[in-house]
């Protein structure tokens, strides 16, 4: 069973309380235990003393009934359990109480000093010398019951082993409620967390907490509106811009951003849709906007399938960009492979679209590369991401004089396809080019040539990585 957070402080809690709690009463216990011992032994051996000091002369005489005499009148008191006296030959003079085992307790019989000894029972006999000038007569015995000593001993345990319960019980208690009111709050931020991970920004916490939480609470529904608000911004940012656009600059954390461009190597490709003019009149606008866009969602899925970027859409238009924000060194391939399949599907669309009694249109097409300025450009209220340049003219102009199926580009394009990748071409003439002061070499490109097309390798890898 996998434990959450309030689980686990409720666990952490109780066993530091615990841990505790059997540290101090640990401690609590061995020093009332000591002072106990030491209670005992100080009676034990006072006692003795006592009967040692009062016996010296009674001892030395051997005054058997006055030693008698105070061995009984010691024995009647609590807790003593003997009382007795035994001369240096090991003779019992005087004895009270329990019989002391003076066979077990020989070696002790002459000793010099006070001490101790135990019993198996819970007997502990005290002992003193008598002595007088130096010289011992005998020792005095006391036996004291250990008995009361050891259940004070053993309540004290009991006392604390039940304290220690109770007050583990009373924290576990605590650190549940604790952990529940803890844990609830971290449980909805950590799905709130998953929640955001995978993708979905509308998620809020809807727990109503108070303190510190209910900040923290209120800090990650913003955040998450924040986020949320961000990704749709993002896709409509990706909707007016193409996504290697937006992504270039949405990436720029904290950078302004500056109209300034930078020159690349590039291809520009126009699409015009022929006879546009024609077909847009006497049609309500919706059906010519359907239409547009119909053609324009296939131009465009083309222009990405060839590592392309649409640039914008002018009118009945189309502007597409290759090598650019993103460098490509086969940017003049992957327009002409463009521009090749623009006008394979334009003849697909229509035979279907014919089949159906749906309004047909042909597309002109002019392409053309070089060395572009390519960057952000406009005013401080609207900036477009563009190229601009003499292949981007170019490529216009060639669109404006092809005929409707065409594809016209200039010499030098074609001459740089064509040595990698051979080309179908006709019309190799010159021509003048509104805005150009010299001619213009143009060609007017029908198809790659099927043999090449299909056998070379390089080919097939740029195909596939066009349509990655």
């Amino acid at each position: 069973m996998k434990l959450h957070f309030g689980h686990k402080l409720a666990i952490i809690m109780t066993v530091l309380v615990l841990a505790a709690s059997c540290i101090v009463g640990y401690t609590m216990v061995f020093r009332q235990f000591m002072l106990l011992e030491k209670q005992f032994s100080e009676t034990g051996t006072m006692l003795a003393d006592q009967l040692s000091a009062g016996s010296v002369e009674l001892v030395f005489t051997e005054d058997h009934l006055s030693l008698l005499s105070l061995v009984n009148s010691l024995s009647e008191q609590s807790p003593v359990v003997s009382a007795a006296f035994i001369n240096r030959d090991g003779k019992v003079l005087a004895e009270a109480g329990r019989p002391i085992p003076v066979d077990r307790f020989a070696e002790r019989i002459a000793a010099q000093n006070a001490g101790s000894l135990s019993n198996q029972n819970s007997t502990v006999w005290f002992y003193s010398p008598v002595v007088f000038q130096d010289v011992t007569a005998g020792t005095a015995w006391v036996g004291l019951d250990k008995s009361d000593y050891i259940a004070a001993q053993s309540g004290l345990i009991r006392s604390g082993i039940i304290v220690v319960v109770l007050l583990v019980m009373a924290v576990s208690l605590v650190a549940i409620r604790l952990g529940r009111s803890l844990g609830r709050p971290v449980r909805d931020l950590i799905q709130g967390t998953q929640a955001i991970e995978a993708g979905d920004y509308g998620f809020r916490i809807q727990g109503n907490y108070g303190g510190e939480f209910k900040a923290l609470t209120r800090a990650f529904n913003n955040m998450a509106a924040g986020l949320e608000q961000k990704i749709r911004v993002e896709r409509l940012f990706s909707q007016f811009v193409s996504n290697p656009v937006a992504a270039r600059y949405m990436a720029r954390d904290h950078i302004e951003i500056s109209r300034e461009g930078r020159r690349v190597e590039a291809s520009v490709l126009f699409v015009d849709l022929a006879e546009y003019t024609a077909f847009s009149q006497d049609r309500r606008p919706e059906e010519t906007a359907e239409v547009l866009n119909f053609y324009f969602t296939e131009f465009a899925e083309i222009c990405h399938q060839c590592t392309g970027n649409v640039d914008k859409y002018i009118g009945d238009c189309i502007m597409m960009i290759f090598g650019c924000p993103q460098q490509d060194t086969q940017h003049r391939f992957h327009a002409m492979q463009c521009a090749i399949r623009l006008q394979e599907r334009m003849a697909e669309l229509n035979s279907a679209r014919a089949r159906t009694g749906q309004p047909c249109l042909n597309v002109r097409i002019g392409l053309t590369g070089g060395t572009v300025l390519a960057g952000l450009f406009g005013c401080n209220e609207r900036l477009q991401y563009t190229v601009v340049g003499e292949p981007v003219n170019l490529a216009s102009r060639f669109c404006d004089l092809a005929s409707p199926g065409q594809i016209m580009t200039d010499k030098a394009f074609y001459r740089e396809v064509n040595s990698v990748y051979p080309l179908q071409a006709h019309e190799n003439r010159s021509i003048s080019v509104k805005g150009f002061k010299t001619k213009v070499e143009v060609m007017v490109i029908d198809n790659w040539i099927p043999a090449t097309y299909g056998i070379t390798p390089s080919f097939h890898k740029l195909q596939g990585s066009s349509r990655g």
